[in-house]
């Protein structure tokens, strides 16, 4: 029997490496995208593509009448920073481009789905590591709309039956990502400067953590939770459970480059209104309910992604 799923965002990052794993599962992919923040070439050749903007609920009718049986909803505006220079936009994509989507499967009959949220709903987390459960205090645009469409997630399953999985992402990183972008992405912003052999400019300290994930370890949990009705309805962590300092970060690419530690010339900037000063993802639920654990290092993780750019 064939196997249909929807990925919102397939253009971008995380959602073409998640498109590409579907495929290599047996899954029938249609990728929908408007290809603000995603590119042409991240679509996978075998995916079936259609352009389309998820803030405008009229442009889903012309998804193709497949039997889907699940949406990966990856789909974002997924920048702080722009999110409060155009706070309507990113109202327009994160919270009512959610609310199209859930509409959507209402009206398909499609009662599973899986949403790609962030750690940002937890605005500046006095406790670290952060378990899910702590009390969300989001702090900027972006994650306020991110933590509204995890509460049209609850309502819609609660009034439809749909069964919802959300990944609360901390930094992903990884090959494939947008260098062109220096909004998005934390080490995609600090390797377009390198590549480009420019100034790096960092928002913020140099001391500040984030605990960073590489994309094939988040496209792994994913997988997992598709067949496993534990994580139904359920919200979970999804970082490396390690964190590192901005400084160390730095270090890790720079040298990966070629360069000798503190050769490469940096520039410190205020930081982001809202940005936290550490992150450090508890992920013991998903561990615990998925079998999954991080099986890539930041260190690793690194060294990969900056093998694939040379």
């Amino acid at each position: 029997m064939d196997k249909y799923a929807l990925v919102t965002g397939g253009g971008g990052f995380v959602g073409s490496a998640l498109s590409s794993r579907l495929i290599s599962e047996g899954y029938h992919v249609t990728i929908i995208d408007d290809l603000s923040d995603g590119k042409q070439e991240n679509i996978p050749a075998e995916a079936e593509f259609h352009k389309l903007d998820i803030s405008d609920s009229s442009s889903f009718n012309s998804i193709p009448q497949y039997p889907y049986k699940i949406i990966f909803h990856v789909a974002a505006q997924a920048s702080n920073a722009i999110s409060w220079q155009y706070p309507a936009r990113d109202l327009m994509v994160n919270q009512l481009g959610t609310y199209n989507v859930l509409e959507f499967c209402v009206k398909r009959n499609i009662t599973r789905i899986i949403f790609t949220s962030s750690m940002s709903t937890y605005g500046l987390p006095e406790i670290l590591p952060t378990l899910e459960s702590i009390e969300m205090k989001p702090d900027t645009f972006y994650a306020v709309h991110k933590l509204a469409s995890e509460h049209y997630f609850r309502i819609f399953s609660k009034e439809h039956g749909i069964d919802y999985t959300i990944f609360r992402l901390y930094t992903t990183y990884g090959h494939g990502q947008n260098l062109d972008n220096v909004n998005q992405g934390l080490l995609s912003i600090y390797l377009s400067y390198i590549v480009n052999k420019k100034p790096l400019i960092v928002k913020g300290s140099k001391n500040r953590t984030r605990d960073i994930i590489h994309v094939n370890d988040v496209v792994e949990a994913i997988i997992l939770s598709l067949s496993n009705d534990i994580s139904f309805n359920k919200i979970y962590n999804l970082g490396s459970g390690q964190h590192l300092t901005i400084k160390e970060i730095i270090e890790l690419l720079t040298t990966g480059m070629g360069y000798e530690p503190g050769e490469y010339p940096v520039k410190y900037e205020d930081n982001t209104q809202g940005d936290p000063f550490d992150t450090f993802a508890d992920i013991s639920a998903v561990m615990q309910d998925l079998g999954w654990k991080p099986a890539i290092s930041p260190h690793e993780g690194i060294r990969i992604t900056l093998e694939a750019l040379q």
